[in-house]
């Protein structure tokens, strides 16, 4: 593979989330669209699972944290100390549609429960990158969403070679 073709190797976060109302209705507070930073350890495993070689697992979990450090090609896991957390991506919930592959995760209202700064994309070794896991990529959210039990949100991650 070409430099020039790893360097396009891009991802996409899109974050939606919405507020429960008095009336038990639902209202969109969120919606939310940006690039994200594939680390190196990503690309390696992203390639390596492409090409069906050892060392890399498939999309596994996306995870959100409150740390507010920017993303580096040499991060290994997400920055926060304590409030981070990784939700495991369905079967269901992974998508192919040429170029883009979609995952997505719904984080209900008794989930995650902080400010989402960072947003990170592990493959399937373990349950997160701390465990095992190998971290794909990671981002700051520059709006991030004030999480609490009265919202839920599904984050949707494209990764576009």
């Amino acid at each position: 593979m070409t430099k020039e073709r790893l360097k396009a190797m891009k991802g996409r976060i899109h974050i939606k989330a919405w507020q429960k109302q008095a009336d038990g209705s639902e209202i969109l507070i969120k919606d939310t669209t940006f690039d994200n930073l594939i680390v190196n350890v990503g690309k390696d495993s992203i390639l390596r699972t492409l090409g069906d070689l050892a060392s890399g697992g498939k999309a596994g979990a996306i995870g959100i944290g409150d740390s507010t450090q920017a993303a580096a090609l040499t991060d290994t896991d997400m920055i926060a100390a304590s409030n981070k957390y990784w939700k495991s991506i369905a079967v269901a919930d992974k998508t192919y549609v040429r170029p883009t592959l979609f995952l997505t995760t719904d984080f209900g209202f008794s989930q995650a429960n902080f400010t989402w700064n960072e947003i990170g994309l592990c493959d399937d070794q373990a349950a997160n990158p701390a465990a095992g896991a190998l971290l794909w990529a990671r981002q700051i959210d520059g709006t991030p969403l004030v999480k609490d039990v009265s919202k839920r949100a599904i984050i949707e991650w494209q990764l576009t070679l």
